[in-house]
């Protein structure tokens, strides 16, 4: 087993156990509830194909891509949003949208090692790129944004 899909299946599941919906985050306005609904819906969405791949990526792509090759942390980037701005939650609270975590990780790995992503976005992703820009993602908001872990 790769170490990404080490943290994403096993470590991920371990550092929910440690939120609570009054965490405070450390940056951003995100409430845990919000911040665990965007790594579902971010999970899913980056990993179905969504489109066809252009002739050239864009330059915003072979960017991003070149970042998650590198393996660099995600830095938070401030805005002018306030908490209030946010979308209501989806789910009912905090456990529910837990417990989406699991179905959108396997998602992933419901994909052949061979296999191509895509979407307009991201770009094209190879399953390897794909994993680790996951693991990366979920580092960034458990444990840099929300401090799980780190005892």
């Amino acid at each position: 087993m790769s170490k990404h899909k080490e943290y994403l299946l096993r470590r991920v599941p371990d550092l929910l156990k440690e939120l609570r919906p009054d965490t405070r985050p450390t940056f951003g306005i995100m409430s845990p509830q919000h911040m665990v609904e965007h790594l579902v819906w971010v999970t899913k969405s980056s990993v179905k194909t969504s489109g066809t791949p252009p002739s050239e990526p864009t330059e915003g792509q072979l960017g991003f891509k070149r970042f998650v090759q590198k393996g660099a942390h995600f830095r938070y980037r401030g805005s002018d949003k306030k908490r209030e701005d946010l979308d209501p939650p989806r789910m009912a609270d905090l456990s529910e949208a837990i417990a989406l975590i699991p179905e959108a990780i396997q998602r992933l790995y419901s994909f052949d090692e061979d296999h191509v992503f895509y979407n307009p976005m991201l770009g094209s992703f190879t399953f390897a790129e794909m994993e680790l820009f996951h693991r990366k993602h979920f580092e960034h908001h458990l444990q840099r944004q929300f401090g799980l872990g780190l005892d």
